[in-house]
């Protein structure tokens, strides 16, 4: 790691110096200097742990102790790597915008949700919940620093998956449980995921826009700069793709933000065909399949904010263990002194808090446990 700030200016300037790869018949990657130090395999034994879309890690743990126990003690390493990314204050690829720029390695990131999940189930509750709220710390970096649209919704992801353990870890402590200084503003619905839309569209806009200027279709062999003549308007492909990006930090996305309407309802999720497509005929067949991802990724955002704010009512009904009000007129109650976010109801079954999500990719609900103290749960 003490050679990891010099190794990456290496990896860079390789980049740089060498042609661009792309379709087919294109030449394997030059070695690497980081092919000369050992790498911790983090696949090895990922089949038990909880994966991105598991919703009761906790519970997933706690049902293979026995099993965990070779794939945790392999990722100590790997875990303190992951601990150590919240020293920084952000994150930022520095390799060029062109299609063969490596991207980082995720999966990590969620891997040590099943560490901290079994530092938990194993008695070491403070462990667990250090490491769940360092987590949600590092996913909002990824979210606030705006570097490209596949981090910051890595970092929503990331948001989710420890808001669901953190409220699993919750539920078994008394309300008045002491947390421990990571966890002191981690799930705060202070709107930093929704501060997040912009810059990560405007980031994913310089990416896409220095992509294809690398592309330089100059340096293509003839018959693609023939095709390209022909089917392809760089600038005109940029600017359609410019004018999209830029709309997630305009008024009426800004509008519709504030009144938590989801944002494909009104985000020009398709270039459609105009008379300059006929010169440019390649370049909106791509413009118009990458659209309408945007909005749905947008929408994450929106959905993992509406996720923390539910998350601080639970917490707050939780901890009104002398109200003897229904649930119902408590969390109404709640919700006309935050009248700003998603609207919370009560879960037919359990009487737990749920919400509707507008991006459906995982689930088209979000539930959380009856907000109940358990003040009186008896230590492991």
């Amino acid at each position: 790691m003490a050679e990891a700030e010099r190794l990456l200016v290496l990896e860079v300037e390789r980049l740089r110096s060498r042609p661009i790869l792309i379709g087919a018949g294109a030449e394997p990657s030059h070695a690497s200097s980081l092919d000369a130090y050992p790498r911790i395999d983090a696949e090895a034994g990922s089949d038990v742990l909880c994966s991105g879309r598991e919703t009761q890690c906790l519970r997933h743990v706690r049902d293979r102790m026995d099993a965990l126990v070779p794939a945790v003690t392999m990722r100590k390493a790997l875990a303190a790597r992951v601990a150590a990314l919240d020293d920084y204050e952000y994150f930022r690829n520095p390799f060029p915008a062109r299609p063969d720029t490596p991207l980082p390695a995720y999966n990590p990131l969620f891997q040590t949700q099943t560490l901290h999940a079994y530092a938990f189930a194993q008695g070491d509750r403070e462990e667990g919940l250090r490491g769940v709220c360092r987590n949600a710390s590092i996913a909002r970096k990824l979210v606030a620093s705006g570097d490209t649209l596949v981090g910051g919704a890595v970092g929503t992801a990331l948001m989710d998956t420890s808001t669901r353990l953190f409220v699993d870890m919750l539920a078994e402590l008394p309300a008045d449980h002491p947390l421990p200084e990571e966890c002191a503003a981690a799930f705060d619905a202070d709107g930093a995921m929704l501060a997040g839309i912009c810059p990560s569209m405007l980031g994913e806009g310089h990416y896409v826009l220095e992509g294809s200027r690398a592309m330089n279709v100059d340096e293509q062999p003839w018959h693609r700069r023939f095709m390209a003549d022909i089917f392809l308007d760089q600038r005109k492909t940029m600017a359609r793709g410019a004018r999209r990006h830029a709309w997630f930090c305009g008024a009426q996305a800004d509008a519709l933000i504030r009144a938590d309407t989801p944002l494909s309802r009104q985000a020009p999720v398709s270039g459609g065909w105009t008379f300059s497509c006929l010169a440019n005929a390649t370049g909106c067949i791509l413009d118009n399949i990458a659209a309408p991802s945007l909005a749905g990724y947008a929408e994450r955002f929106q959905d993992a904010e509406a996720r923390l704010r539910t998350v601080s009512a639970w917490r707050t009904l939780r901890g009104q263990r002398d109200d003897a009000r229904p649930l119902e007129e408590r969390l109404d109650e709640w919700q006309r002194a935050h009248p700003e976010g998603r609207r919370m109801r009560i879960g037919t079954h359990g009487g737990g808090l749920e919400i509707d999500l507008f991006n459906d990719s995982q689930g088209r609900g979000f539930a959380l446990p009856p907000p109940v103290d358990r003040a009186d749960l008896r230590a492991p």
